[in-house]
């Protein structure tokens, strides 16, 4: 009976792992944006991205921008924008690449990164809708995704929680000189086998308004490899705010997704360790 006890916590185990190789898929489908959307109504593509003087564009740096569009999105939240600070000079409310950049823009929610040639084109982390919390993580391996990794993406598509990641492809990334990490974000929506389905922010018809659906293998730039990644997760109602330590920067993102795959790493090998010592005290067992 105790040998039995113990098989049954060893497939609990792989089961929360992720070994198992099921698919697990959010409840609902994620909804689609393309940063490159510059011909149509509405078009957001052609507007200004970032303040103080930040040269870009949506259509050129807004991926990232683009994915939490539609993480928002999915998650019901929507955002005014007065007519004085939208791209399109018409007040505007609801959800979508201009909105979001828009009220962004209103609203203090960029910041200054070492990259930047001018002006605050970098995304603070801490100044989107305050109804979605963030947690932040890396992916150890320049090669696919570790075991670590794995399982919090998997229990974060579980909980029905999108998760918003930064790739890279190839050794470098395409246009971006010699940054060889967070080249380009995309949204993780399901697990399909031993991949995962992704919404790719990016498709070069500038008529659609539609990000592409593919897997991380087939990116439209080609075969990505996760960096870092961010769950996103709505507010419970009663959540009380609590100061906490958001990063404004590559270098500061990088350090909170340290602390927080450590802390999954060490819960990780705990579990291994019990289970280690569970099945060797069944086979000395009289």
């Amino acid at each position: 009976m105790r040998r039995i006890g113990i098989l049954a916590l060893l497939f609990f185990a792989l089961a929360t792992a992720g070994v198992l190789g099921q698919d697990i898929a959010l409840p609902r489908e994620m909804p689609s944006f393309n940063q490159a959307y510059t011909d149509g109504p509405n078009a957001w593509g052609n507007c200004a991205l970032g303040t103080g003087g930040c040269p870009d564009k949506i259509w050129t740096t807004g991926c990232l921008v683009t994915a939490f569009a539609a993480v928002l999105s999915y998650h019901g939240i929507e955002v005014d924008v007065p007519a004085a600070s939208s791209c399109t000079g018409r007040a505007r409310s609801g959800m979508d690449p201009g909105i979001l950049n828009d009220w962004l823009r209103a609203t203090g929610g960029y910041g200054r990164c070492s990259r930047d040639p001018a002006g605050e084109c970098c995304l603070a982390w801490e100044q989107l809708p305050a109804d979605v919390e963030l947690t932040f993580h890396s992916n150890r391996s320049g090669i696919g995704l570790n075991p670590v990794a794995s399982v919090v993406i998997d229990h974060a598509l579980r909980q029905g929680n999108p998760v918003v990641a930064g790739v890279h492809w190839s050794t470098y990334c395409a246009g971006q000189g010699d940054q060889s990490e967070d080249c380009h974000w995309v949204i993780l929506t399901e697990k399909v086998d031993d991949t995962y389905a992704i919404v790719d922010p990016y498709n070069p018809d500038s008529t659609s308004p539609y990000g592409v659906r593919t897997t991380l293998e087939a990116g439209v730039h080609g075969n990505y490899i996760i960096d870092r990644f961010v769950v996103v997760s709505l507010v419970p109602v009663a959540h009380v705010p609590v100061a906490v330590e958001t990063p404004d920067d590559h270098t500061s993102m990088a350090e909170a997704a340290e602390r927080a795959s450590l802390v999954v790493l060490f819960g990780v090998l705990a579990l291994v360790a019990a289970l280690v010592v569970l099945v060797t005290a069944v086979r000395t067992a009289p």
